[in-house]
């Protein structure tokens, strides 16, 4: 049966696409010559190509977003949020004088940079091409009944935090071929709940009740995630959930950014005493919810005792600051530094193990882990071992040129600029509760994820995919739009 659109859901619909977004430009050129004076004036660095290199990137990065802002793009802005994530992990740290960053010289960095920039600038363009019209609206689509959505998410974010809390306790233990299928189901709807919740809080379409339930859920959730000691998940599942409360707000809520950041930086600070504590070689923890209090407490002590006593600890034992960890231009300096002098490229080795992680590992037992391409690469410069108990972030970018060089780089910024671009159009106009409008928004979440290999990327996005699936053929009805 095929029932007409929930008009609720053209309104979101409209607040894709509608101009209204430009209230966001007046923002966007505030931040944009914030960037520009911080990078220029108010770091210390030994050259000025240091400076130069950054403003570059940060150009590069912000041209998307400018597309979008000022809705000469349409529909979500997946690849602009990619874009951004560059700021931070490859413009940042070249004016920062972070340790990995500064045993390069400044030609170095201003080639990494130029190759960083060109990457996002082909990426943009081919992106663009694909959302600087919208396509004409089909007949009908399939989406969730708008009545009962609030409650649909509000329970996944439930779900996944008792899920998560109970893996956490020991209280599941599962075969791990069914736990892997469990975990990114888990994740997948843990991101497209705290993006549709967030986005409608955005737009005061919660009720004063199920707005104080987002919230509650959420920050339960964050704080479950971090229990691990990896702060990836609490980090991604914060900035998923601000992304989608500024566009739907058109603001940028200042104090919430400021606070979060604040926390995970001291929650940073002290992980090492945590890991070193409590980790085993698996890198696993246990702990009730009810002791939850006290393993906070002796983290914030860690963390607070360090920034305390840091003025006093020799710069060459200083941790890396939370910004520092998440630099990730020190991977491709190291790549373009060694390679192919020293170290020939690696032909695509990292990328040939991509069709066997789409096999669920229930159906192949030997199956490789996302992370092989990580080690891989890590192995390859002699950062790693196979017995080493930990991961080093290398990212798509740098990933690319180990493998192919610059040419490498170029055809990761086209495939992934058609990927996004495809994505957003077939979301524009969409309802945002439609199959197409959620296939958006997961791979929102994924576009935030820039310390991600292929490995790790292709299979964590389709597993969630899956999930997504699911929820399309059990959850959905087919609607006609109201022009049909």
């Amino acid at each position: 049966m095929v029932k007409l659109v929930d008009p609720i859901q053209h309104r979101y619909l409209s607040n894709f696409a509608q101009p209204q977004r430009r209230q966001l430009l007046s923002a966007f050129w505030i931040v944009t010559l914030g960037l520009f004076i911080y990078e220029m004036f108010l770091t210390n660095t030994s050259d000025l190509l240091s400076n130069f290199s950054a403003v570059l990137i940060t150009f590069s990065a912000l041209l998307s977003s400018y597309l979008w802002c000022s809705d000469r793009a349409k529909g979500l802005p997946i690849f602009p949020i990619f874009a951004l994530t560059y700021i931070w992990t490859h413009a940042f740290p070249l004016v920062n004088n972070y340790r990995n960053i500064t045993i390069y010289s400044p030609e170095k960095q201003l080639f990494a940079s130029v190759t960083t920039s060109s990457f996002l600038l082909i990426g943009t363009a081919i992106w663009f091409q694909f959302v600087k019209s919208a396509p004409r609206m089909p007949k009908s689509y399939r989406s969730l009944n708008n009545k009962y959505s609030n409650h649909f998410f509000l329970f996944f974010l439930l779900i996944s935090m008792l899920f998560n809390m109970s893996v956490i306790a020991g209280w599941v233990s599962l075969e791990q071929g069914i736990f892997s299928i469990f975990q990114g189901g888990v994740i997948a709807l843990l991101a497209v709940s705290s993006f549709i919740l967030g986005y409608k809080l955005g737009i005061r379409e919660l009720s004063n009740l199920q707005s104080r339930l987002f919230i509650f859920l959420l920050v339960g959730n964050m704080v479950v995630s971090a229990v691990t000691l990896l702060l990836i998940i609490t980090g991604t599942t914060a900035l998923i959930s601000l992304m989608a409360f500024i566009i739907g707000r058109k603001k940028i809520p200042v104090l919430p950014i400021v606070l979060i950041f604040i926390c995970l930086s001291v929650l940073h600070y002290g992980k090492a005493e945590m890991r070193a504590k409590y980790w085993s070689s698996a890198q696993t923890v246990q702990v009730q919810p009810w002791e939850y209090p006290v393993w906070y407490s002796e983290w914030l002590d860690y963390g607070l005792s360090y920034i305390d006593k840091q003025e006093n600890i020799s710069k060459s034992k200083q941790k890396e600051s939370f910004l520092e960890r998440s630099s990730l231009i020190q991977m491709l300096l190291l790549a373009q530094d060694k390679t192919p002098n020293y170290l020939p490229h690696l032909n695509g080795e990292t990328y040939a193990i991509l069709p066997q992680l789409l096999v669920p590992r229930i159906l192949n037992e030997n199956k490789v882990i996302a992370n092989e391409g990580t080690n891989i690469l890590s192995i390859h410069y002699g950062l790693a071992t196979r017995k080493s108990n930990y991961i080093i972030s290398w990212g798509l970018l740098a990933e690319s040129y180990v493998n192919f060089g610059l040419l490498g780089c170029s055809g990761l910024a086209i495939v992934l600029g058609i990927i996004y671009g495809k994505i957003t159009r077939w979301s524009i106009n969409a309802p945002i509760l439609s199959a197409q409008s959620l296939f958006g928004v997961l791979t929102t979440t994924y576009a935030l994820q820039p310390e991600f290999t292929a490995g790790v990327f292709v299979s964590s996005f389709f597993q969630s995919s899956i999930i997504i699936c699911v929820i399309i053929l059990v959850f959905m009805r087919s609607h006609r739009t109201l022009n049909s």
